[in-house]
C-alpha cells in the first residue's frame, strides 16, 4: 500500500526546481496547448466505452486514459493547463450521462489539487487515472437504483455500497499494475475517522489516492445536478465539506483542497450587499473573500449592457452576501 507520506517524500514543493533534464525536456516540447473542449469530450469517450465494456463483461483497455491523463500531466508540467478545463468541470453542461461526467470532472479536479500538492509526475498521472476510474465499479449497479429520484430505501443502499468491491475486483483483474488504482478505488469512501464504508478503516490504513479523491468526489457530487436532489452552488458545498467534514478528512488535504478552488472560483456568481450580481474573473490567494468580479446586473435588478469590473480588495464598502447558480440568475 502507498502511503500520503510515500508521496510527499517523492513530491515537490512549488519552490523546489525540477531537474533538468526536465527543464530540457519541457523546453523542447513544442506541442500545442491542450484544447480544453477536445480533451474533455475525448476523456468522456474513453469511460464511456470502459463502461461499456465493464457492462458487457468484457475486459477494458487502459491505455488511452494513460494517454488522456499524460496529455494533461504534460500541460501542467507545461504551466499551460487551461483554467477553461476546470471551468467546464465545474460548470459544463453535462452531456453524457453522469457517471461519465462524474469521472472527467474528478480527473481533471485531481489533477489541479495533485499540482496544489506538489505531486511528481509519476504519481500525478497516477493520481489522475485513479480519478477518472473511481466510479467503475457503480455502473454494474441497477439503474433503478442509480438513477432513483428521492431517498433510497436501507435494501437499496446495502445494494449501492458494494460498487467498491466491484471497483476493486475490475482494476484488479486487470493486472498488478493496476493495484494502486483498484486498492484507491475500494477506500474511496473510506473516512479518515473511521466513519466510512465499507471496511470503516481510519488514518494511514486508507489509500492516499483515495484521501484526495474522496473529498473531489463529494465537492463534485455536490455541485452537480443529482436525480436525487439539485446541484449546491460552490461556496455552500465547501462550506458544508468543511464544516462538517473537517474530522473525516486530512487538515492538509482540506487546506489544498480550498488553496486549489478557493472560495470563489473563477466563473462563479456571486451577489454584493449592494444588491448587484456579477461573475468572479480573478481570484487572490491572499484576500480570497474579495475576488475580481465583472458585474452583470446592477443594483436595481437590470442586466447590464457593458459589463464593469469591480476589485473588492480596493471597494472594501462591498462585500459578497451570497454566491448564485445559474438557474438562480434566470429564475
Amino acid at each position: 500500500m502507498v502511503r500520503f507520506s510515500d508521496l510527499e517524500k517523492k513530491g515537490v514543493t512549488k519552490e523546489t526546481e525540477p531537474e533538468s533534464s526536465v527543464l530540457e525536456e519541457l523546453s523542447e516540447d513544442q506541442s500545442p496547448p491542450l484544447d480544453a473542449n477536445d480533451w474533455y469530450q475525448r476523456a468522456c469517450q474513453f469511460v464511456e466505452d470502459v463502461f461499456g465494456k465493464v457492462r458487457n463483461k468484457e475486459t477494458p483497455n487502459l491505455s488511452a486514459g494513460e494517454n488522456l491523463i499524460e496529455e494533461i500531466v504534460q500541460a501542467c508540467l507545461r504551466g499551460n493547463l487551461p483554467q477553461e478545463l476546470l471551468i467546464k468541470a465545474q460548470y459544463g453542461d453535462e452531456t453524457s450521462s453522469f457517471l461519465t461526467n462524474k469521472a472527467v470532472n474528478v480527473a481533471v479536479f485531481a489533477i489541479f489539487m495533485g499540482d496544489t500538492l506538489g505531486l511528481p509526475k509519476e504519481r500525478l498521472a497516477e493520481l489522475g487515472l485513479a480519478a477518472l476510474l473511481h466510479d467503475i465499479g457503480k455502473i454494474l449497479v441497477p439503474e433503478e437504483i442509480l438513477y432513483k429520484e428521492g431517498s433510497l430505501k436501507e435494501d437499496e443502499l446495502t445494494v449501492l455500497r458494494k460498487y467498491p468491491h466491484d471497483s476493486f475486483e475490475i482494476l484488479q483483474g486487470l493486472g498488478e499494475k493496476y493495484h494502486n488504482l483498484a486498492e484507491c478505488a475500494l477506500h474511496l469512501n473510506e473516512r479518515l475517522d473511521g466513519s466510512g464504508f465499507p471496511q470503516g478503516l481510519q488514518g494511514e490504513a486508507i489509500n492516499p489516492y483515495a484521501r484526495i479523491i474522496g473529498i473531489l468526489e463529494l465537492y463534485e457530487a455536490m455541485t452537480h445536478n443529482r436525480p436525487q436532489r439539485q446541484k449546491f452552488t460552490h461556496f455552500e458545498a465547501v462550506k458544508e465539506i468543511v464544516k462538517t467534514k473537517k474530522t473525516a478528512f486530512q487538515r492538509e488535504l482540506l487546506k489544498a483542497f480550498l488553496n486549489t478552488f478557493g472560495i470563489f472560483p473563477l466563473h462563479c456568481l456571486v451577489k454584493l450587499n449592494s444588491g448587484a450580481i456579477g461573475r468572479v474573473i480573478q481570484t487572490y490567494e491572499e484576500q480570497p473573500l474579495r475576488p475580481n468580479i465583472e458585474i452583470i446586473v446592477d443594483a436595481q435588478e437590470r442586466p447590464v449592457k457593458v459589463p464593469r469590473t469591480i476589485d473588492l480588495r480596493e471597494q472594501q464598502v462591498l462585500y459578497i452576501v451570497d454566491a448564485l447558480t445559474e438557474e438562480n440568475l434566470n429564475a
